[in-house]
């Protein structure tokens, strides 16, 4: 519940108990505690105490350390608080003994003082920052993505290899598709000069993308859904690029008729020094900016585009002012947002936006990855930190580039432990850097694929390759209860991936947490000889081997093919299949037939889907079943 709301524009003094907060050129916080958690999408650790962070949007290309894409000032402690500070500003917080919270200016904003158990402090910081954006089934199946993919022969072949592997993938995300100059044109298309194009005004006799409809057409029918990439620039094309009679154009427009953020009366840019450079970023407040920059991308949702991969966000450095008269005090974490907002309001609810930065509210907008990281077991673990951190802020919609996106290709170890992770993680996603990216060349002589694809990674080990499939194989089965129990966190404002004590009370390994009902236990180090496993009270069931457990429990000599995911005793799991790994799975989503593994003698589930909602009681041997259902159903007791 929310005890108290405290306006920072005045010096005041608030008591509740063992808590007083005094608000004076800062804000200072006593109390008992010994964690912290949240304060958004957090690499360095989990919990915050002794540390000091800053909640400043930052792009930072690999081991993000202190810095992220998307800060929140929000957090939890164990005492039973959680505080929110309604402000789009760059706040300070260090958390000692009293914990400090320092700012630049007088902030028109307001402290929000929450109280009670992490899952209703949660709850209601949803309520306060907008309900979460409910997605739609198909983010849930795995994803596959590579920058190199720069061609429809690329893309057929992928789809070809996908089919004869029999991979599940119910999404494909394209980085390098586009001209590099508007973002919104297939590389190598021609187009008559009109000021807003249709599918049916382009060329591509010339282009390497000769029939994208037909593309799009024929991923559609094999399963799959496609993500376009975009950068909210107008950018700045260096000399050494070649020369873009449209975009140009459009630079000239943009600037006269101030539809890019302003630096007083010029437009603001980029910075030397940073990405895109030079470029201007659009002013996705401006309604003028929206009737023009999304006019052109239309034709993109016409041909069945299913959504587009929001990256970037960052470029706020120096002096800017946006039609809504925010300046970069604001811009700096806000400018982040209102991009993620633009897009979700031209795409609708159908359709999603995937962003790496973002502020506050923006689970209502936006699914997040994790950003860029090395292949590396370090990262492994940072991003592990940074999905329970922003969970604990009520981002539901979240993934990670499994096993790096940078680099070398990841070791098989690290490819295992990071595909396991990304089975128990809401979005499941492989994606790589482009050849020649900062770290992806050892030699500069060599030059390599470097797809995290699973045939690219396995390299002919067969054993390794039929293993990650399985995985994939796995995650796809488990569409059905993901999906169940997604529309259920969103229903009752909490998240699907979720730390320890948001479910259970107790001390419990940071490398555990909840996905829906189960517990996970991840291996993110390279080395593992021993695996300890602490249970909540009750019986609890390994969710692949079915062997019952009560407590903590050792597991000895730790393989690669070994997962730690328990379910206790009186809940259910459900698949589209009655073998838990099926070789014979499908992309389709299309689940006519369920079928329930119920764990314990007695208990009951919900479940719930875009069609099928109804609970499923058992006794002993006795089953019923109460509610809309629209499909087949079928049980085994796991006792």
């Amino acid at each position: 519940m929310i005890i108290k709301k405290i306006n920072l524009s005045e010096n005041s003094v608030f008591q509740n108990d063992d808590l007083k907060i005094a608000v004076d050129n800062g804000i200072q916080i006593a109390v008992d505690y010994s964690k912290v958690l949240g304060l958004g999408e957090r690499f360095n650790s989990i919990n915050q105490k002794g540390n000091k962070m800053v909640n400043r949007v930052e792009e930072k290309f690999c081991y993000q350390g202190d810095h992220t894409y998307f800060p929140l000032p929000f957090f939890v402690i164990d005492s039973g608080y959680g505080f929110f500070i309604d402000t789009k500003e760059v706040v300070e917080f260090s958390f000692n003994e009293i914990i400090h919270v320092d700012y630049n200016s007088i902030l028109d904003s307001e402290l929000y003082v929450f109280k009670g158990e992490y899952k209703e402090i949660v709850k209601d910081f949803i309520k306060v920052t907008g309900s979460v954006k409910t997605a739609p089934q198909w983010i849930f199946g795995p994803w596959i993505s590579a920058h190199r993919w720069n061609s429809q022969e690329m893309v057929e072949d992928v789809m070809s290899k996908i089919k004869s592997y029999t991979i599940p993938v119910t999404v494909m995300v394209l980085e390098q598709w586009s001209d590099e100059a508007t973002f919104y044109i297939f590389n190598g298309a021609k187009y008559p000069d009109k000021e807003v194009l249709s599918y049916g005004d382009y060329d591509y006799s010339d282009s390497p993308w000769h029939d994208p409809k037909g593309m799009i057409d024929k991923l559609h029918d094999n399963g799959i859904k496609l993500l376009l990439w975009q950068c909210p620039v107008v950018k700045h094309i260096p000399e050494d690029e070649p020369y873009n009679e449209r975009h140009s154009q459009e630079c000239k427009k943009a600037e006269k008729e101030k539809l890019v953020v302003l630096a007083g009366d010029e437009p603001y840019r980029i910075p030397d020094d940073n990405w895109f450079d030079g470029s201007m970023i659009p002013d996705f407040t401006n309604p003028s900016t929206d009737k023009w920059w999304f006019g052109n991308r239309q034709y993109l949702i016409d041909i069945g585009v299913d959504g587009f991969k929001t990256d970037g966000g960052e470029f706020i450095y120096g002096k800017a002012q946006n039609f809504a008269n925010e300046t970069e005090l604001e811009l700096k974490n806000n400018y982040s947002l209102e991009y993620g907002k633009a897009y979700h309001k031209f795409l609708g609810d159908d359709k999603v936006a995937f962003s790496r930065a973002g502020y506050t509210g923006q689970q209502t907008h936006t699914l997040m990855w994790a950003g860029d990281q090395k292949s590396a077991f370090e990262e492994l673990r940072s991003v592990y930190n940074a999905g329970i951190s922003a969970s604990i802020c009520g981002q539901v919609n979240w993934g990670f580039d499994i096993a790096g996106f940078s680099g070398e290709l990841p070791s098989k170890d690290l490819y295992y432990r990071a595909t396991q992770l990304a089975v128990f993680s809401p979005i499941m996603q492989v994606h790589s850097e482009p050849i020649g990216g900062q770290f992806s060349i050892a030699d500069p002589t060599r030059i390599f694929n470097n797809e995290r694809t699973p045939w690219n990674v396995a390299d002919g080990d067969e054993k390794m390759f039929k293993d990650i499939v399985d995985l994939y194989r796995l995650r796809m089965n488990l569409v059905p209860y993901i999906y169940s129990e997604y529309l259920k966190a969103i229903k009752d404002n909490t998240t699907l991936m979720k730390h320890m004590n948001i479910d259970y009370l107790g001390e419990f390994p940071e490398e555990q947490f909840m996905f829906g009902g189960i517990v996970v236990a991840p291996i993110l180090e390279e080395v593992c000889k021993r695996k300890e496993i602490v249970l909540p009270e009750g019986e609890f069931y390994h969710l692949i081997t079915s062997e019952k457990i009560v407590g903590t429990v050792e597991y000895e000599d730790v393989g690669v093919n070994d997962i730690f995911a328990f379910v206790s005793s009186g809940t259910a799991v459900v698949t589209g299949y009655k073998e838990l790994i099926c070789k014979d799975i499908s992309n389709s989503l299309e689940f006519n037939h369920l079928f329930f593994r119920l764990y314990g003698r007695k208990g009951s589930y919900r479940y719930v889907d875009d069609r099928n909602m109804f609970v499923i009681s058992w006794d002993r041997n006795h089953v019923d079943i109460k509610g809309e259902v629209f499909c087949e159903i079928d049980y085994e007791f796991v006792l």
